[in-house]
């Protein structure tokens, strides 16, 4: 059986996927594999370094703002959709699923024409637009929360949680202490703005600087070409992009300050980490945040809200060990487990169809 993969653009919408792939090679799953992703996104090194065929097609992002080049997308959403019959022609895959990018909208459009099995997995609390897109054509829907059963057609949905991948199965502290030389003597803070970066969250981190080293040590993921060189401290480590050791420093952080991605909410929850939350204004998001909020399993602010005081909510909790506790606890039981096994299950489904 041939397995189609698409998702590209960030690593929110490829992660799942690539956790699907190892699972399938754990269990000795004898499929042929193909992706098809952008053209230069940071997904195409990932899965052309796995071994995994790549293929790319244009990416028609379907803004929901005024944009000049709100004109130009139909005519890329075309050209993506026919470049996408002539991939599926010649791939002729017997399985299609994507994640909840825009560049897999035209893909799985074109596997319908063609009436391939499509799954599409939807890892927010809020449906995305590119799997509202495509929900009328899939074959079956898997979704990370119980609250999304409610927003796609219940004959075809099932609650399966989000599939993580091999390196955080393996998450090693020890690895990422040598690595920069962290001491066991103090809390070790990770604040990460995301695989771009956060330029608000830097520069909050960078204000109240003082305050959170004297006590703390910080390891900070400032984002591609956003770091400071003159921005220097003992305890403070900035680095732009962690790679493979980013699972083992979310293993050995005492606490995680980050955006609200779902990738990173799964994390967090698979490892039990006690995590502060602030969500990019505006987006999917805030409905992320929130639902960790209700739940009781992390701290969340807003981004306009980022002052000293936040520092010193964050250095009070670090000290209060009772409080650390009981977040961690409740983030540990937020995100349901077993979702790469279980999609593997529903894949095997198809082989005899």
């Amino acid at each position: 059986m041939k397995i189609l993969l698409t998702g590209g653009g960030t690593l929110g919408s490829v992660s799942p996927l690539i956790a699907i792939y190892e699972q399938a090679k754990k269990t000795n799953k004898n499929w042929d594999w193909f992706w098809v992703g952008t053209r230069t996104g940071v997904e195409r090194k990932v899965i052309e370094s796995m071994k995994i065929q790549y293929e790319w097609v244009p990416t028609a992002k379907l803004r929901r703002y005024f944009s000049f080049k709100t004109i130009l997308d139909p005519f890329f959403l075309i050209i993506a959709f026919l470049r996408s019959l002539l991939v599926i022609s010649t791939v002729k895959p017997d399985v299609i699923i994507g994640a909840g990018s825009f560049v897999s909208v035209p893909v799985i459009w074109a596997g319908w024409v063609f009436r391939k099995k499509i799954i599409i997995h939807q890892q927010d609390i809020r449906p995305t637009l590119s799997n509202k897109l495509c929900s009328w054509c899939a074959s079956k829907i898997t979704v990370s929360f119980e609250k999304s059963l409610s927003d796609y057609p219940k004959e075809k949905t099932e609650w399966i949680g989000n599939p993580v991948r091999d390196a955080l199965l393996g998450a090693n502290a020890d690895i990422a202490r040598e690595k920069f030389g962290f001491r066991s003597d103090q809390p070790i803070i990770l604040i990460t703005g995301g695989s771009s970066g956060s330029k608000a969250l830097n520069e909050w981190v960078w204000k109240n600087l003082g305050a959170l080293c004297a006590q703390f040590q910080i390891l900070h993921l400032t984002g591609k070409d956003k770091s400071s060189p003159n921005i220097k401290h003992e305890n403070y480590h900035q680095i732009e992009f962690l790679g493979g050791d980013m699972f083992h420093a979310l293993a050995l952080a005492d606490m995680v300050i980050s955006r609200a991605g779902i990738s990173i909410i799964t994390e967090l929850s698979f490892l039990g980490k006690v995590a502060v939350i602030i969500p990019l204004p505006g987006t999917h998001q805030e409905d992320n945040a929130f639902f960790v909020e209700e739940a009781h399993a992390g701290i969340v602010y807003r981004q306009d809200k980022l002052d000293s005081h936040v520092a010193r909510d964050i250095v009070n909790l670090l000290h209060s060990q009772d409080e650390r506790t009981r977040l961690s606890r409740a983030i540990s039981g937020l995100m349901k487990k077993g979702g790469r096994e279980q999609m593997i299950e529903i894949i095997s489904e198809y082989e005899s169809k």
